[in-house]
Formats: structure tokens, C-alpha cells, sequence
């Protein structure tokens, strides 16, 4: 009987999947397009069109969608030597306009689409080599209401320094009234400008549409010229659609940074031909150098209001009000924007948290605690100096007590969490997501007859995996630390992402990575103890044999000889790496431990019967590495001499650091690109 065991996966062409199944995500069928992704709650609906320029094409509360959606455009698909669809709808862009060299690829082409959470997608570009940027976008709908996150990151993929910005182009449908609040520190008489012919500027215009005082501007229909642009910072815009819905775009401004747009806008409000109005919240210059990335999001709501009759009975007043009341988003304090952390061109990174009654804030981040800083609003800030390449962990403490980033969703479980964040490199670290092909990351639970209970493993496959060809691939064990389970390789350490760009540099050959959940043995007290690890060590390694492998080679397209198998792993998991190549050295001819938790005892009277085991199956490569500054580092040494003693042939490295990912990360690429050859 075949064990029982649930594979959840999503494959796409270029992108990892989500691991476990989401709600209120899915792919529709959607104005001619079959391969849509929809957002949903109870009250909204996102849909997302990867297919022609990653646009959203619906944005809707109650059913009425606030984007313009031409008809006889349904289905329309760029060719480089076809005609030019009309791109309405939910758009983002790149500017500073008539400024940009931007390929079509971005502006109409295909995009990578993937669910990566409930009610949370991301579509990805193709790589524009005349802007020399790739385009993220991620978009989340909150789980009540019609809230919706949208965040564009700019990545330099080039080899040139590029200055662009983030451009908003989103269509609503006409008909309806423009509202953009004015900020103090405006520069425009009449709190707009106005494009006339030839692209002429007017910086005081007058038109009998549009109404302006110290507070507001207010535009009514569209007026003499179509394009307006303004300079608030306010951080929100409104339009009051006829079907009695306001349309609300909050965002971050930054009245100290350069905008490159013409005049330093904020933001433009367009009036083109036809039955639509462009509302476009623009962001400041970003100058990224090879391998840099820069973000920008707007919030979206649709709030119920009427719209008036007679549109000079508007109430901006009461618009403003409920623009308060009802979009106070998550991150706000004051009505200023947070952002944390934010990560700063020179490699600074500023970390922020609202905590209006607490006496102290700090933040622990690279082995240090900072004091942070508190504004009159109870906003905490703390700006670190320049920071060199990699993954950092932080977390704050408030009045004593420790808490996670709530402004950041990256965060490493373990049995104390912490948040991350991470400084890219140049040229891009292995550990950072890469323009080269990518495997996918698929989440099994599988029944275990070893421990007579449901299992949960995560499985990388690598570019180009097709399960119904011949090829077959060997196979890497990898084993997580203690108080960690089966995604922190993933979430952590990034192995996808090294492996998929050890294999794009032709370092290592494909190969497929298990990385099961490491605590056969229940958790029963969060302390560490040798009793523990005996226990623990012989179920993993026993499942790992009787039980994984099996499913494993059942499930995929794997090679079975220990010449095409390794086990790897840290701390803990490197105790079960050790275990599993020394009770059974006929299963993995590949042997590697970072930091391990290493056997103590003598090795005849743990392994009984090694000698004869490993004169009869050699291990190919026994490697075992460790930091000087680690805690175990006397341990791994004191069994490395017993490897020496016994005559056991094995590679023994010390490196600097201590026990840390930062470590175990460069020895995950060391170690593969030693195996298998």
C-alpha cells in the first residue's frame, strides 16, 4: 500500500510556489485571459492579468469595479510586430515620463505570475534592457475589507547605474471628481500645474473645473488641458466615482528627497480621450547601481460615499474626514507613512515602530542594541550606519520586552523569532534572488511508519524538472538546527536561491534538495540535551532511511546509488548529518556537518560496527566545518580528533565566525560544489 502523503505545490515557469494551499487566492478566467490570479474577501475583488503588462484589471467592492476596461480589448496579447492594445485598467510604471528609456516587454509584455500567500500575489517582469530594470509587483488584500497593498520594487539588473522612479498609471472609470489634498510645503500657486501645448508648463493655470483653496484642489470634469500635476504631500489622493464609491490611494512622500519627475511632482491626474481618468501617485528618484532595488507602495480602499448632483456640492470636509477614519492604515502614526525597515541607498537602514506608550525602544541588530528615538506621535526611529552585504536578524525590545518587526513580514521561526532583512550585494550575493532560470519548492506531508505519524518535508526541484522524462537527478539530505523545522533552509538560508544560481554558473549539476523537519521527538522542553539528541538523532535518521527516501523516489525523478546521495546539515541537523553517513554509509557516499552537534561518546560505542562499514562503503567526502568563535567548536575538534585516531577519512575546516546562518551560508555553496563529481 502506497504510504499516505499530500503534495501542495503550485509550479510556474520561472517562480518559486507557494507551499500550502492560500484562501482568497486563485487563477481565473478573466476578460479573455486564462491564466488571471484573483484576489478575494468577502467585500473586494483583485484581478490580476500577468498575461499583457501585469495590470490589474479589476478592483471592485460590492461587485462594481472602479478600473476602466475597454471592450474589444478581451484577451489582446503583445507581438513584437503587432498593433498596440489599449492598456486601461490597474497600471504601474517606471518614469521620470519622456525621460525613460522603457522597452515594451514592460509596458505590454508577459509577466511571471504567482499566489504567494492568502489573498497575496506577485507578477514579475521580463528584464528590460533599454531601462535596464526588472519590475516586481506584489499586491495583498487585506482579509476584511477592500484594502489593497500594492508595492512595485524597481530591481537594477544592468551593469550601469540607472536613476528611475516609481510611476503610477491607474485608470478609473469617468465621469467622476479628483480630489488631492495640498501640503504646506507646496510649490504650485494654485496647488497644480497644468500641461498645455507642446508640453508647456502653466504653474498658475485657472479652469472653470477645477477648484482650488489653501487645503484642496478639486477637479470636477476634465478640464481645458488633460494632464495636471501637483506637488502634495499629503500622501493620499481621492476620486469620487458616479456609482457612489471613493477611490483612496495613500503613499509615502518624501519632501526631502529629489523628485525627478517634471516639476517635482507627487502626483498626476490625467483626462485622456474617452470615459476614464488617470490617477498616478509618482515617487521620488531612485539611484540604483548594478544589483540595487528600490520599493514603492500605494494602499488602495473603495469607501462608500454619494455622489453629489450638483458636483459644487461637494464636501471635502467630509471626504477628508472618512479618508481619516477609514484608511488609517497599519504603519501610520500621525499620517506619516512608516516603513520598516528602510533600507537607504549608502547601505544605512532605519528601523521604525509605533509604540506611543512605551518608556524605551531598542533595536538589536548585528550582535549590538541601540537606543531608538521617539517623535512627539510615539514614533520610535533608529538609523544604523552603512552595513556591509547580507542577511541580518533584529529585533526590538519595548520596555524590556522582545517583539518581532510588525512592519515586516520576513521573519526566522525559531523558538525566539526574529525579523530580517537584507542588504544586497554587488555583484549580487549567492544567496539573493537572480535573473538566472528557477527550481521550484513544493511542501509534502508524509505518513512516517518510524514514528507512526504524519511528517512534513520541503522538496527543491531544480529549473527545468519534468516528471515525466527520463532524467534523473541525485539528491541532497538537508538538515535544519535545533528549534527550527523543514522551511527555515528556504526562509533562512536561502539554499533555493544558491542552488539556483550555483547551477546558472555551472558550479554544480541539478539536483533535487529534501530538507525534512528535524524533531522526530516532540519538543517537550524548549532546552537542549544529550539525552534529547540520542533520542531525536536515531528517529531522524531511521525515518529518514525507511520512511523519506522511499516517498522521495516514488515522488520524483531520482537517482537511488549512494554515489547520487548526500546528507548535510547545521548544528543539530549536522549531528543527524554525521549519524546518517556513519550508520549508514551505504545510503550516502556525501557527508558534510556545519557547526555540529557531534557525537561525544567514543564512535565504536555509538556506531556499532563502523569500521566494517565504512571499509566496506568509503565515504566519498566526510566535511566538517566550523566557526573559531562557535560554542561547539571544542566539540567538533575533540571529534575530529577521533576521525584522526581512527583513522577515518574526512576534510576538517575552521573558518571565522561564530554559530550563525551568516556562517552556514557560505558553507552550503562550499560543500556543494565539492559532491557529486
Amino acid at each position: 500500500m502506497r504510504p499516505r502523503f499530500l503534495l501542495v505545490c503550485l509550479l510556474t515557469a520561472l517562480n518559486y510556489s507557494l507551499s500550502t494551499p492560500s484562501q482568497g487566492a486563485e487563477t481565473v478566467s478573466f476578460y479573455g485571459y486564462d491564466d488571471c490570479i484573483r484576489l478575494s474577501n468577502e467585500t473586494a475583488t483583485v484581478v490580476l492579468c500577468p498575461a499583457a503588462g501585469g495590470r490589474v484589471l479589476e478592483y471592485a467592492r460590492d461587485g462594481k469595479n472602479m478600473l476602466f476596461l475597454p471592450p474589444g480589448n478581451e484577451g489582446w496579447t503583445w507581438q513584437p510586430d503587432g498593433p498596440r492594445g489599449s492598456l486601461d485598467a490597474g497600471r504601474f510604471d517606471i518614469g521620470p515620463e519622456k525621460m525613460v528609456r522603457r522597452g515594451k516587454v514592460l509596458w505590454m509584455g508577459r509577466w511571471d505570475g504567482e499566489i504567494i500567500g492568502d489573498r497575496t500575489a506577485r507578477l514579475t517582469s521580463q528584464f528590460d534592457e533599454l531601462s535596464g530594470a526588472r519590475l516586481i509587483r506584489e499586491f495583498e488584500l487585506a482579509e476584511t475589507g477592500t484594502k489593497l497593498r500594492c508595492t512595485q520594487t524597481i530591481v537594477n539588473e544592468s551593469d550601469q547605474p540607472i536613476s528611475l522612479c516609481h510611476w503610477s498609471r491607474t485608470f478609473a472609470v469617468g465621469g467622476g471628481i479628483a480630489i488631492v489634498p495640498r501640503s504646506p510645503r507646496g510649490r504650485f500657486p494654485n496647488g497644480y500645474v497644468m500641461y498645455e501645448e507642446g508640453n508647456r508648463l502653466q504653474f498658475k493655470p485657472e479652469d472653470a473645473h477645477i477648484q482650488y483653496d489653501d487645503q484642496k484642489v478639486i477637479v470636477k470634469a476634465a478640464p481645458a488641458f488633460p494632464k495636471l500635476g501637483f506637488d502634495s504631500h499629503a500622501g493620499w489622493l481621492g476620486y469620487l466615482a458616479p456609482h457612489d464609491q471613493l477611490f483612496v490611494k495613500r503613499f509615502a512622500t518624501y519632501p526631502d528627497r529629489a523628485y525627478n519627475e517634471f516639476a517635482g511632482l507627487t502626483i498626476s491626474v490625467w483626462y485622456p480621450e474617452g470615459d476614464r481618468v488617470e490617477l498616478e501617485p509618482i515617487g521620488p528618484a531612485e539611484d540604483l547601481t548594478p544589483g540595487q532595488r528600490a520599493a514603492f507602495t500605494e494602499e488602495w480602499w473603495l469607501l462608500d460615499h454619494p455622489f453629489p448632483e450638483d458636483t459644487a456640492d461637494i464636501d471635502y470636509n467630509a471626504i477628508q474626514k472618512q479618508v481619516t477614519e477609514q484608511t488609517r492604515a497599519s504603519g501610520r502614526a500621525g499620517g506619516t507613512a512608516i516603513q520598516s525597515p528602510e533600507l537607504h541607498d549608502d547601505h544605512r537602514v532605519t528601523f521604525r515602530l509605533v509604540a506611543p506608550a512605551a518608556a524605551e525602544v531598542r533595536v538589536a541588530v548585528a550582535g549590538q542594541s541601540f537606543p531608538m528615538n521617539r517623535n512627539a506621535e510615539g514614533l520610535w526611529s533608529y538609523t544604523t550606519q552603512v552595513m556591509s552585504a547580507g542577511i541580518y536578524e533584529y529585533t526590538f525590545r519595548v520596555d524590556g520586552s522582545s517583539m518581532t518587526d510588525p512592519r515586516n513580514r520576513w521573519l526566522k521561526k525559531w523558538l525566539t523569532c526574529a525579523s530580517l532583512l537584507e542588504i544586497p550585494g554587488s555583484p549580487p550575493q549567492l544567496t539573493e534572488q537572480q535573473a538566472v532560470p528557477h527550481g521550484a519548492v513544493h511542501a509534502h506531508v508524509y505518513r512516517s511508519k518510524t514514528t507512526g505519524a504524519d511528517r512534513s518535508v520541503m522538496i527543491y526541484t531544480p529549473p527545468g524538472y519534468d516528471p515525466t522524462a527520463e532524467r534523473t537527478y541525485p539528491v541532497v539530505v538537508l538538515c535544519h538546527g535545533f528549534g527550527d523545522d523543514q522551511s527555515a533552509w528556504t526562509e533562512v538560508g536561502r539554499s533555493h536561491w544558491i542552488v539556483d544560481n550555483l547551477i546558472a554558473q555551472e558550479k554544480i549539476e541539478p539536483m533535487i534538495v529534501v530538507m525534512p523537519y528535524g524533531h522526530p521527538v516532540a519538543l517537550a522542553e524548549r532546552a537542549w540535551s544529550e539525552d534529547y539528541r540520542e533520542r531525536n538523532d536515531q528517529a531522524m535518521i531511521a525515518d529518514v532511511v525507511s520512511d523519506l527516501l522511499p516517498m522521495v523516489e516514488r515522488t520524483y525523478r531520482v537517482k537511488t546509488s549512494r554515489e547520487d546521495r548526500a546528507i548535510v546539515g547545521l548544528s543539530m541537523g549536522g549531528g543527524h548529518s554525521i549519524s546518517g553517513g556513519l550508520r549508514h554509509p551505504d545510503q550516502f557516499a556525501w557527508v558534510g556537518a556545519f557547526s555540529a552537534a557531534a557525537p561525544q561518546a567514543d564512535l565504536e560505542q555509538e556506531y556499532a560496527g563502523l569500521s566494517g562499514r565504512l571499509a566496506e562503503h568509503p565515504h566519498r567526502l566526510f566535511w566538517i566545518a566550523c566557526g573559531k568563535d562557535d560554542f561547539l567548536v571544542e566539540r567538533n575538534r575533540s571529534f575530529n580528533d577521533q576521525l584522526n585516531q581512527r583513522g577515518i577519512k574526512h576534510t576538517y575546516v575552521e573558518t571565522d565566525g561564530g554559530h550563525s546562518w551568516p556562517v552556514w551560508r557560505i558553507y552550503l555553496p562550499q560543500f556543494l560544489e565539492q559532491i557529486f563529481r
